[in-house]
């Protein structure tokens, strides 16, 4: 991949890098677009269940609340309350149309038939009063009130103490039915007196349950849906699709909480509660869970035609962007491959200020130096030559100098003067050290033994009159350190230090080794100096103050300037004297490595 992108153009490169860092925004954009997108079509898809549920819920309250109040006006009409508490049932028995003839039962058979739904509709007095039985749908009922006491619906009737209550009534016989032609959902009463302390008689009011099922299957938007009808007791009435008993059996456990419209989720199911009142019918709806993939299948289409719709509509501006970047760019290539091909006098156009106008300035004004190193190079090949020849000449000059003072040494033998060759030697070995084959880098050892050289010839000068003394930590020894750098203060130590011809004067050089550094340390105990004379040592015009004295050319702000060269601000110069004790100069350098030390060789 690195390779492919390496090969690329600087116009394809600007496009691809572009789409690197667009594809992330609009990846992220796409994102965002995604999940809002999800908790709309979440909120909705909650919205459609949560609706669909409350719209089957008032369709079944309207037929709910018409039946129980049919069966609560049967309950509390004073003519069938009348009929219930007669003391002589043989003589209402008589009448065969007592029904009709005394209560508005007429009045409620219309109203049955207008109505439709209601298939069933039966009283049962306990005074012994001839059953009220009537079937629209060829339903036969148990025949007499010992047959209807003896079942469980009536015993669960009697107990509410007048209130209604619903029961399932499957085709075939049954504890209401003694032939039930179809399935029916039946309102159980009990009917009290006022005080609810006798038992007047037993009402029963069924219902189609087709037209229920039918209702339901209307709220069902897949075959994967069910709903389940509940008493308000949380007795199952009826199921209307298919559902995992597990399922159902965990539904169940909540049908208490359905009243308050509740909504679940049970493993890859949700199930919504219809919002109803005390006693009214509940209702629950289990459709398939729909978690985020599912919506996002659906929604899903949306973001990817907007990263593509986005991606594609760019291009044609990225593209124009990266022309106006690389033909300036072009330009200075193909220049550029004029030039190695010789031709010198190549000049781009500049036509920007920004950083390619700069490009192509800088590579005009190399073309034009490279022109005009071209036609030096002539001079600078001659001149080489000459300096070549000076090498030679001052290779020649050391040997030269170190011979003539050997032979003058063996003269100065031969004629028995010891003194003399002896200076002679100390001064051709000082020599040998200062010149030391050009190299910079020397090591503290060699550093020592050239001050002892100069201090030996210094020594045959003042005789008696001056003593000096090493103090080496041998560790320190075989480090390397730029030549030169101790010597100058040693001479200025002999030169100035001695002016008034100081009796006992002494030089003592000592180096050790202390915290990664070397530390060297040239002390006396001469004529030393004032603040100002220090103050004039540091200053920028400092080459006057000793233009007149013989330090040579390794003054102390040359070394000064060396050592900052070679060490940066890890090194220490130090002077300190007072007049009348002396002078003490400590210089502090970092200890070398190894591989510092191989170089440094190297170098030299």
């Amino acid at each position: 991949m690195k390779e492919w992108i390496r090969n690329l153009s600087i116009k394809r490169k600007i496009v691809f890098y572009m789409y690197v860092v667009l594809i992330p925004l609009l990846l992220l954009i796409c994102a965002a677009v995604t999940i809002y997108r999800y908790r709309v079509s979440r909120v909705e898809y909650v919205q459609r269940q949560t609706q669909s549920i409350n719209n089957l819920q008032a369709s079944l309250d309207i037929i709910e609340e018409d039946v129980r109040t049919l069966s609560l006006n049967l309950a509390i009409n004073e003519d069938i309350r009348k009929i219930l508490r007669a003391e002589d049932p043989e003589s209402i028995n008589r009448d065969v149309k007592f029904w009709q003839n005394i209560a508005p039962m007429r009045m409620v058979e219309d109203n049955i038939a207008l109505k439709g739904y209601i298939k069933t509709l039966s009283i049962y007095p306990e005074n012994g009063v001839t059953p009220y039985l009537r079937c629209m749908d060829a339903s036969a009922y148990l025949p007499d009130l010992e047959s209807i006491q003896a079942t469980d619906v009536y015993q669960k009737a009697k107990e509410l103490l007048g209130k209604g209550m619903w029961v399932s009534a499957l085709r075939g016989n049954g504890e209401i039915y003694q032939a039930s032609r179809a399935d029916k959902l039946v309102l159980c009463r009990a009917i009290y007196n006022e005080a609810k302390s006798q038992m007047l008689g037993y009402a029963t009011i069924g219902i189609s349950q087709e037209m229920i099922q039918e209702l339901c299957e209307n709220s069902l938007q897949s075959d994967k849906e069910a709903i389940l009808l509940y008493e308000n007791t949380g007795e199952e009435l009826l199921i209307c699709g298919d559902v995992e008993e597990e399922v159902r059996r965990h539904i169940g456990e909540k049908a208490e909480l359905l009243k308050s419209g509740l909504q679940g989720v049970y493993k890859n199911w949700e199930f919504y509660g219809g919002s109803i009142s005390e006693n009214q019918w509940r209702i629950c709806k289990i459709v398939p869970q729909k978690g985020f993939f599912d919506i996002l299948r659906e929604i899903g289409y949306i973001p990817l035609l907007l990263l593509i719709g986005i991606s594609l509509g760019i291009l044609p501006l990225m593209i124009l962007i990266s022309n106006v970047i690389s033909k300036p760019l072009e330009l200075v290539c193909v220049a550029m491959g004029k030039f190695r091909q010789g031709d010198f006098q190549q000049q781009v156009e500049i036509r920007t200020n920004d950083e390619i106008g700069e490009v192509a300035s800088c590579f005009n004004q190399m073309v034009t130096d490279i022109r005009e190193l071209i036609n030096k190079n002539y001079i600078m090949v001659l001149r080489e030559r000459e300096s070549e020849l000076a090498v030679l000449q001052a290779q020649i000059n050391p040997h030269f100098l170190y011979n003539a003072l050997d032979s003058i040494y063996w003269q100065a033998m031969g004629e028995g003067d010891e003194e003399t060759a002896e200076s002679i030697y100390e001064l051709a070995q000082l020599f040998r050290l200062v010149l030391g084959q050009g190299k910079r880098m020397v090591t503290v050892e060699m550093e020592l033994q050239l001050l002892e050289r100069y201090l030996e010839i210094q020594k045959l000068r003042f005789h008696e009159q001056m003593n000096y003394r090493f103090e080496k930590d041998p560790s320190v020894l075989t480090q390397k350190i730029p030549k030169l750098i101790l010597q100058p203060f040693v001479e200025n130590a002999v030169i100035h230090g001695m002016q008034n011809e100081t009796e006992d004067f002494c030089i003592t050089v000592s180096v050790q080794a202390a915290d990664g550094c070397m530390e060297f340390q040239i002390r006396d105990n001469g004529v030393g100096m004032d603040e100002t004379q220090l103050k004039r040592i540091w200053e920028e015009d400092s080459d006057k103050v000793y233009s007149g004295q013989r330090i040579g050319r390794y003054a102390i702000k040359n070394v000064r300037e060396r050592l900052r060269l070679k060490y940066g601000e890890g090194f220490v110069l130090n002077i300190e004297s007072r007049i009348g004790e002396g002078t003490v100069v400590t210089v502090r350098i970092p200890l070398n490595s190894e591989e510092e030390q191989e170089d440094e060789i190297i170098d030299s």
